[in-house]
């Protein structure tokens, strides 16, 4: 038996229910027969005694719990009946164990369902090479536990969906990771999750390539100055597109959902490296202003400049997407830029999922300690340094409709940033986690006999 990280052993496990953190308090993580046999030992908040679970993998391939022993007085006592049930199932000799309701066989996310001039540069990158290891061991084991509903994730994620699909699930470990449990009995929305009751629904979107020859995405911007341009209208109206096209479905329809929080998820794929430097442009188009900066008299101020559309390429679109017609039934709009193989490979890394000899040096914008700054920090970070931490809610913001006809809790979010209007001044205001990513871009190093280039990507 030998302990692990907390990280490890959660990129293995997917089986927990959220109750039991408020009732109890995970502190040490175990393996054994080389990841054949998972544990933790936990803390009982009302008894103050130890219990541990011993986890085993079902006929899925799931992680789930097999052995409960409660009522431990001391950290010792719970470590020695754990070592003894450990071993018995180390060396038992099986490697399934069948809890009866099993339904359907393991997801097997990396077998080929296409030949290979079908599938997605990105999945045959992820597929294939050394670099990625890290990211591919952690997608295999997530997908064990994840629940297909349509019939046609796999091989949407190995074909023309695979960014679609790689956002949905980085959404359900983030959701599962914050402590929400899934109803999986419906496919629209994507998720209908409650946190310790409160139901929240959320539709995830993607901002993709035009497949309009006569309106083709411009190329990627390659100064500031540039970019900033493509900021001011080409994004926003990318954004709203593909918002708006969200809209005309009408979830909050559904029986299912109406009356609670519909919140609609977007990430942007569709050109190398956009989602480092697009962030900007989503919230001026969702509330309709523009941050600026006036400089009277030595002094610098920021105030906010009223958008009321975006123009490109003969393309107008009204701003403010809160304020469109039937969006008071967004609750709001919850972002990231980092949903990227690039952030499973780390976080793989981080779970020990990856080679020691792959080596990643991660590089970037996170925010100021000085919420007054205007200007964002740059930073360099060896990702294995024992002092580096990343987390699944990292650089996640909900901006929230002020319209709103079923806001949302942000108690049930709690772990993320957020961004709203203040009734009173009508300012953006927003609570933001202490020194949270804007963006980076990681480099992968891969030893090898020519002693090539490292690997660098978006994330």
């Amino acid at each position: 038996m030998r302990e692990i990280s907390r990280s490890q052993f959660n990129a293995y496990c997917y089986a927990r229910q959220p109750h039991v953190r408020v009732i109890s308090n995970e502190i040490k993580w175990y393996e054994a027969g080389n990841k054949k046999v998972l544990a933790t030992l936990i803390l009982d908040k009302t008894d103050l005694d130890y219990n541990f679970v011993i986890l085993v993998r079902d006929a899925r391939k799931l992680f789930r719990a097999w052995n409960i022993s409660c009522n431990h007085p001391t950290i010792e006592d719970a470590e020695q009946k754990l070592v003894q049930e450990m071993a018995l199932l180390v060396n038992d000799g099986n490697d399934v164990y069948e809890q009866g309701d099993e339904t359907t066989p393991p997801h097997d996310i990396l077998a080929s369902v296409v030949s290979q001039d079908k599938q997605h540069e990105y999945f045959k990158v992820l597929a294939n090479e050394q670099r990625m290891e890290a990211a591919r061991n952690l997608i295999i084991e997530a997908v064990y536990s994840y629940v297909d509903v349509d019939g046609n994730y796999i091989k949407e994620f190995q074909t023309h969906g695979f960014d679609a699909r790689l956002w949905e699930l980085f959404l359900y470990i983030f959701l599962y990771d914050a402590g929400f449990e899934f109803n999986q009995d419906y496919n629209a929305p994507d998720y209908l999750v409650s946190y310790f009751g409160k139901e929240v629904c959320v539709e995830a979107v993607t901002v993709n390539p035009s497949r309009n020859p006569d309106r083709p995405d411009p190329p990627p911007p390659q100064t500031d100055e540039e970019m900033q341009e493509l900021c001011n209208d080409y994004m926003p109206i990318k954004f709203g597109s593909s918002l708006y096209s969200k809209l005309q479905k009408k979830y909050w329809e559904k029986p299912h959902v109406q009356g609670k929080p519909l919140v609609i998820a977007i990430h942007d794929y569709h050109m190398p490296g956009s989602m480092t430097w697009s962030r900007n442009a989503l919230v001026e188009y969702l509330y309709g202003t523009r941050a600026r900066v006036r400089e009277e008299n030595g002094q610098k101020t920021v105030y906010e400049e009223v958008i009321s559309e975006h123009t490109w390429q003969g393309k107008t679109i009204p701003s403010n997407f809160f304020n469109t017609e039937n969006a008071e039934n967004i609750s709001a709009v919850l972002f990231t830029n980092t949903a990227t193989i690039t952030k499973f490979n780390r976080m793989g890394k981080l779970a020990g999922l990856g080679g020691d000899n792959i080596k990643m040096m991660r590089f970037g914008m996170k925010l100021h300690p000085d919420p007054g700054s205007l200007v964002p920090l740059k930073f360099t970070v060896d990702v294995d340094d024992p002092d580096y931490e990343e987390d699944w809610s990292e650089s996640l913001i909900m901006y929230h409709n002020p319209n709103a006809l079923h806001p949302v809790d942000i108690d049930c979010f709690n772990t993320i940033n957020h961004l709203w209007i203040d009734r009173e001044s009508g300012e953006l205001v927003g609570i933001q986690r202490d020194g949270d990513i804007l963006s980076s871009m990681t480099h992968v190093i891969v030893p090898t006999k020519d002693l090539q280039p490292e690997n660098s990507e978006a994330s």
